[in-house]
């Protein structure tokens, strides 16, 4: 019997990456799946070679005597997955965002603690080695003072893509800025350590027919006294585009997840990294085994519950300030 059991808590797109990420760990297996059919859980089991499936969490960790669960649901049933996994004392490994209720993220983060058991939360971004390079740059003080930050996701969704949880209050929780925003604004938040407040922030529908935002801007005061805004968009035909620009009082910095694009700071050059580490399926292999580690070692993991809650509770705060989308067509 391996050291680390895992029950897959969904079997949707994304758990195929936790698949493989937990399979290049040799300690580790997945050894249950839980999902709302019977049926269909049962199937992707067969599969992939997973030998207990079910509908109930506790039962069936139980049957597959699991210590670790991976939560990969929709982000509102990230609640019922860590509870559940908390209460049968397995250490959570949550996908991102940790929720979308800032409440909801304070209970789990509370059932954790109160069981002894782990959270981690998947921001995996934060394991890009040039991304891990600017947060030694600015806690170092190489840039100086902090003076701007300006973030821009803008990407392109077709209306399929909405024709399901996506872009849904209840469930998805808000457009761009939590669902394809909340890696590269975790990254904010972590490289400036948080924010003051939310200066203003508005949101439009400028294409697609849905509850939330397509498109939407927010001005931000971040900890370290830095302003800048925030663009979210998924209106933006042809883009994929998800960038960071820093800049202080003795150099700028610009990167997205593949690279540093603008290095300012006179007298220094940055280190070479190398691209295949910025990729995905090397990052959830990252985040797995820093979860693993975690647990053999007993201490936090890279991204735990606290420090990803940050990212809800910030774009609750812009969603807040900027009230209800305005729609820019009509019908």
């Amino acid at each position: 019997m391996k050291k680390h059991r895992i029950v897959l808590i969904g079997h949707g797109v994304i758990s195929k990456a936790y698949l493989k990420a937990f399979a290049s760990i040799p300690e580790a297996e997945i050894t249950a799946v839980v999902g709302r059919n019977a049926e269909k859980a049962a199937a992707f089991a067969a599969e992939h070679g997973i030998p207990v499936s079910g509908t109930d969490i506790a039962e069936t960790s139980a049957r597959s005597q699991a210590t670790a669960a991976v939560i990969c649901t929709p982000n509102a049933s990230h609640y019922d997955g860590v509870m559940a996994a908390s209460r049968s004392g397995l250490h959570c490994l949550c996908e991102k965002p940790l929720h979308i209720s800032p409440d909801k993220q304070r209970e789990m983060i509370a059932s954790c603690k109160e069981r002894g058991v782990l959270l981690a939360v998947s921001y995996m971004r934060r394991f890009i080695k040039h991304m891990c390079y600017l947060k030694e740059l600015i806690d170092s003080g190489a840039l100086g003072r902090i003076m701007s930050v300006d973030v821009t996701i803008k990407h392109f969704r077709p209306k399929t893509y909405y024709e399901s949880w996506h872009g849904t209050k209840e469930i998805d929780g808000g457009g761009p800025f939590i669902q394809q925003g909340s890696h590269i604004i975790d990254l904010a938040l972590w490289l400036n350590g948080g924010y003051q407040e939310i200066l203003d922030a508005k949101m439009f529908q400028v294409y697609h027919r849905i509850e939330t935002e397509d498109h939407g801007y927010a001005i931000v005061r971040y900890a370290n006294g830095a302003v800048g805004m925030i663009e979210a968009s998924t209106a933006s035909l042809g883009m994929q585009k998800e960038i960071i620009e820093i800049s202080g009082t003795q150099g700028t910095v610009t990167a997205n997840y593949d690279e540093i694009l603008t290095f300012h700071i006179p007298g220094m050059k940055p280190p070479t990294f190398d691209p295949a580490g910025s990729a995905n399926e090397e990052l959830f292999k990252q985040l797995a085994s820093d979860f693993l580690r975690a647990i053999e070692q007993g201490r936090s993991p890279f991204i735990d519950g606290e420090s990803a809650a940050a990212a809800t509770e910030f774009i609750n705060a812009i969603y807040k300030k900027a009230g209800e989308p305005v729609r820019t067509f009509g019908g």
